[in-house]
């Protein structure tokens, strides 16, 4: 889906099977977000394969289809395909539908539905 944090476009990956919602180190500096990184939250992240996770950004303004949605991201030190994960502490945080008829990201929270790319 398309998202936007301080005004950088991102491609955020919906993925419910993801525990939490990541980005790399490089796209936190990219937007204006690498100050904000709390190193007390370093360790591995594992799934498919594992990376160290620098910390947590406990919040940023995320907005998507025109409203903004309060997101905390784990930061990771390797580049990644993807700018954005969309995990699922934000599909839960925001009661999130995935609604594949309409091929929509349906938020709850905000009564916003994102079309999925």
């Amino acid at each position: 889906v398309d998202a936007e944090i301080n005004g950088v476009a991102l491609k955020a990956f919906v993925d419910s099977g993801a525990q939490m919602s990541i980005m790399s180190v490089t796209c936190a500096r990219r937007c204006g977000l690498e100050r904000l990184i709390d190193d007390r939250f370093q360790g591995t992240a594992k799934g498919v394969g594992t990376q160290k996770i620098l910390g947590r950004i406990h919040q940023a303004p995320m907005k998507v289809g025109g409203t903004f949605l309060s997101t905390a991201i784990t930061v990771l030190e390797k580049e990644q395909d993807i700018d954005f994960i969309f995990g699922l502490d934000m599909l839960r945080r925001h009661q999130c539908t995935i609604d594949l008829r309409k091929n929509v990201l349906a938020i709850g929270s905000a009564d916003v539905e994102l079309p999925f790319l």
